[in-house]
């Protein structure tokens, strides 16, 4: 009979003692994942994300004598490219276009007396223009790393030049360029 009364009590006592786990409130929260997923041909080079193109000091002499400035190269760098996805690779490059000239990109002004009367251009390393908006000539895509080569130069618009009216100063731009895969 005791054991009787032990057990009952046991069985009885059971639905009082819970797990600590089970004690208190279930505090939690979301988790929210997102991305994209893409085929492209190469990826880019983190120090070309961000490439800067410094004219220095372009004189008004010669941009009257010669309507431009000589071309400073740049360099766009992929890396971690392969022809598994795509072939080649063309760039567009884009921006806001120069009211007076179409196809070359316009400057901001930096100071109250910043330059005024220019605006910029690119062509290929050949010396192929490139307008803007419309992609370059296709490169073949090869294994690992590439270098897309181009030149930007700074052109007087007709008007600033026949009228020798080139305003001196800062100037600054900013273009985009977008990688193309075929």
């Amino acid at each position: 009979m005791r054991q009787l009364i032990a057990s009952m009590i046991l069985i009885c006592s059971l639905p009082a003692v819970t797990p600590a786990h089970a004690v208190g409130e279930l505090i939690g929260g979301d988790l929210n994942f997102k991305g994209t997923v893409v085929a492209q041909g190469c990826s880019i080079v983190p120090s070309s994300k961000n490439i800067a193109v410094d004219f220095g000091q372009i004189s008004t002499r010669s941009l009257y004598a010669e309507g431009k400035s000589l071309p400073k190269a740049f360099v766009i760098e992929l890396q971690d490219c392969s022809t598994d996805v795509f072939n080649s690779v063309t760039v567009t490059f884009s921006g806001t276009e120069n009211a007076n000239m179409s196809d070359r990109l316009a400057i901001t002004p930096v100071a109250p007396n910043s330059a005024s009367g220019i605006g910029i251009g690119f062509e290929e390393s050949n010396g192929t223009a490139i307008s803007l908006n419309t992609p370059t000539t296709a490169v073949a895509i090869s294994d690992a790393t590439m270098q897309l080569n181009f030149k930007a130069f700074v052109e007087g618009e007709p008007d600033a030049l026949s009228n020798e009216t080139l305003q001196t100063g800062a100037f600054q731009a900013t273009a985009n360029y977008t990688l193309n895969y075929q």
